[in-house]
């Protein structure tokens, strides 16, 4: 199976509440976007119009090999087009609202999937299933791009006291910006490791340049390195704690199904695999449809009354699995770095789902999803049940 082959190949458009008023402080526009992540779009529309990233308002980040459609809003914008080679933003009118997440409703996708020969009447049953029985809500692959190399989670070294190691993967292995940009910095990092004063000159950002300073006047050690980790950008740094709570919430959805004794069939994954059930009895349909999951955080409390299963004891496992004892141990004592935690829906189901023929090896599939949801789980999960009868 190939998806993306072609950026065209994976079209999205953006559902949002939001529409020109003709009136307003700030400007609504489009962008279309090929082959460029939202952010890269978003800070060369900045430059461009020499305005602060902050005064662009915008709900969510496209995946960058697609054809991307979303709405973004800037503060007091020119009413006017702009376009380049790789985007496009349509100056729509004047609205009273900045754009974000909050007004997010979801996202319409249209996906080509090539090398992949099947038999029409098995693929349409798979696809009922999905329509009736929806699918696992589990974060994907696009979530752990900053551990796709080292599979190692910078917020769980900073928990366990490995501070020296999460510095590391946070300049050496991972980027807080388009990974090209800092691809002179982290090489030369990788083999110049602790003699930061060869790397400096390639440190284009601000905090970086800081870190990169504090940790060349500074003996080497442990309070040194947890100290050199407040100089962090805080918006990165709250980003790879929701990046590790993520990991943590698909293992506790897994455990679930597995509490539910719910038939599953597995899916690899980046960071190991999903587990996917084809059909379920209406009690246990019923429960998760109603299920939402908190994002492990360590104030997270839990309801006294009998439930179906113990949500508690399933976190503290999954914790316990990752070397922290409980949930409470979820504590990074850094400056900035709060786990925050808000509820995500188990399940979801594909809205007007449906599928053509293309030729004898190429499929087009359509449907809607919620906020939140990843276009390329109900990929898997068609193509792998279909493997899977």
């Amino acid at each position: 199976m190939k998806i993306k082959e072609k950026l065209e190949d994976f079209i999205v458009h953006e559902i949002a509440d939001i529409y020109p008023e003709n009136q307003g402080e700030y400007s609504l526009y489009l962008l279309k976007k090929l082959n460029v992540s939202t952010w890269d779009a978003l800070g060369r529309i900045a430059k461009k119009l020499r305005i602060s990233m902050n005064s662009i308002g915008y709900g969510g980040l496209k995946d960058k090999k697609a054809l991307a459609h979303q709405f973004i809003t800037i503060k007091q914008g020119p009413k006017k087009d702009i376009k380049e080679k790789e985007f496009e933003l349509i100056y729509l009118g004047k609205t009273s609202k900045p754009m974000c997440k909050e007004l997010l409703i979801g996202n319409k996708f249209e996906i080509v999937i090539k090398n992949f020969k099947m038999e029409k009447k098995t693929f349409d049953k798979e696809v009922q299933l999905v329509k009736n029985f929806g699918l696992a809500n589990y974060f994907n692959e696009q979530r752990f791009s900053s551990v796709k190399t080292s599979k190692k989670f910078v917020v769980k070294e900073i928990i366990k006291g490995n501070y020296e190691e999460a510095l590391y993967l946070i300049l050496a292995e991972g980027s807080a910006v388009d990974i090209e940009k800092t691809r002179k910095l982290r090489n030369c990092l990788k083999k110049n490791w602790k003699n930061f004063e060869k790397c400096l000159e390639f440190a284009k950002i601000g905090w970086e340049k800081n870190l990169l300073n504090f940790l060349i006047t500074h003996k080497p050690s442990k309070r040194t390195f947890k100290r050199a980790l407040n100089l962090i950008d805080k918006e990165y740094l709250f980003f790879l704690g929701n990046v590790y709570q993520s990991y943590l919430w698909n293992e506790v959805l897994k455990k679930v199904f597995e509490k539910l004794k719910i038939k599953c069939f597995k899916v690899p994954y980046l960071l190991g695999e999903f587990l996917f059930y084809k059909e379920i009895s209406k009690e246990d349909l019923e429960f998760l449809k109603n299920l939402k999951l908190p994002l492990p955080c360590p104030k997270l409390t839990f309801k006294d009354k009998k439930e179906k299963i113990n949500l508690a004891l399933i976190y503290n496992e999954i914790c316990k699995k990752e070397g922290l004892g409980d949930i409470k141990n979820l504590r990074t004592f850094v400056k900035g770095l709060i786990l925050k935690t808000y509820p995500r829906p188990a399940i979801v189901f594909p809205e007007n789902l449906e599928w053509t023929k293309l030729d004898n090896d190429a499929i087009k599939i359509k449907f809607t999803l919620e906020k939140g949801a990843y276009a390329t789980l109900v990929i898997k999960r068609l193509y792998y049940g279909y493997q899977n009868p």
